[in-house]
């Protein structure tokens, strides 16, 4: 009995000391806020103006160079500004042409023109972009002069002739001129076409591309608010105004405003070649070397001079110590000066 007695006291005993004390309680953990980092993608840019909000699914596509008209029966062209660079230069004659090249070919306005025949310099010079060449027509080779057609076989230039016919060409029915100013382009055809003559899309690494400021600014200190581009002694000027309201370079010289952000003016020498003409008489072309040399960038009101060369086959603008030149953002026009023909660049 006192046995009992004995371990009810004990086990009485060890309750008290152990029993009561408070249970061990669970680690609390701070609730964990994951924060997830969401990096925005960049705009995707135009390659040949530097604007954003550019087609994604152009990204790395050809451009396309189309050549048109500049003879006044032609004027005003149908969609004159709608392409992010235009090239002039003269051809033959005194006259000029032009080169209209659209990074985005589904970009182009369903009524592009006048078009007009292919000439060896603008092939070379869409050539630089890697472009689809899209024209009606061309010269052909006589004598020592190389035609627009052999150039563009020997260069091996992808191009779409209007000579062809083919849906992405037709007439012009409203204008009083002769036949060969009213040739138009349906733009919203190329894509189409490109693809029936399965023409690589994809853009070559090495193709011409310009490096832009992220703004706007001056390119240098002496002011450009009046600018005259003489391809030759025989040509016209071509007279750009500056606008301070919208910081662009106005021409009426097409007999509707064009505007630009940047004129980039390129001195260099050219060949004038005479040869017979299939009519009868003969016609003198005029080549550019793309030797390379001297020029101007304007643009914000301001001018600086540059330097310009072609190597590897792509057009490359750098300033006169040889840094890279930086385009402001917006479209270009390309003039081409003769310096052995007495081209003429002037400022005011």
């Amino acid at each position: 009995m006192k046995k009992i007695i004995a371990f009810l006291l004990a086990a009485v005993l060890v309750f008290a000391l152990f029993g009561c004390q408070k249970a061990d309680e669970p680690e609390t953990t701070a609730p964990t806020t994951t924060t997830e980092t969401t990096t925005k993608a960049p705009d995707p840019v135009n390659p040949l103006t530097g604007e954003k909000k550019y087609n994604k699914k152009a990204i790395g596509k050809r451009p396309v160079a189309i050549v048109v008209e500049n003879l006044s029966p032609a004027r005003p062209q149908w969609a004159i500004g709608s392409s992010d660079i235009i090239m002039e230069g003269e051809v033959e004659g005194g006259i000029s042409r032009m080169l209209w090249i659209y990074a985005d070919y589904t970009s182009v306005p369903d009524k592009v023109g006048p078009l007009r025949s292919a000439r060896p310099s603008y092939v070379k010079f869409a050539k630089l972009f890697d472009a689809v060449y899209i024209h009606w027509g061309g010269s052909h080779s006589k004598q020592d002069y190389i035609g627009g057609y052999e150039t563009i076989k020997r260069l091996k230039v992808d191009d779409i002739d209007g000579m062809a016919g083919g849906e992405l060409f037709g007439r012009d029915q409203t204008r009083a001129v002769d036949m060969e100013h009213r040739g138009t382009l349906d733009g919203t055809k190329i894509a189409k076409t490109i693809k029936s003559k399965k023409y690589r899309t994809k853009i070559a690494d090495k193709a011409t591309s310009f490096s832009f400021n992220e703004k706007a600014a001056a390119v240098g200190t002496d002011a450009a608010n009046s600018v005259g581009v003489k391809f030759s002694s025989i040509t016209d000027t071509r007279r750009f105004t500056y606008n301070t309201d919208d910081k662009k370079y106005h021409t009426n010289d097409w007999m509707t405003d064009v505007s630009f952000t940047n004129l980039i003016i390129l001195r260099d020498s050219s060949k004038y070649i005479t040869t017979p003409y299939q009519r009868g008489g003969s016609v003198t072309y005029l080549n550019y070397d793309y030797k390379g040399g001297n020029g101007f960038l304007v643009s914000q009101g301001t001018k600086t001079a540059i330097k310009w060369d072609v190597k590897d086959g792509t057009l490359n603008l750098t300033t006169e110590d040889g840094k890279e030149v930086k385009l402001n953002p917006g479209k270009s026009y390309i003039g081409f000066s003769s310096t052995n023909h007495e081209g003429k660049v002037t400022f005011e």
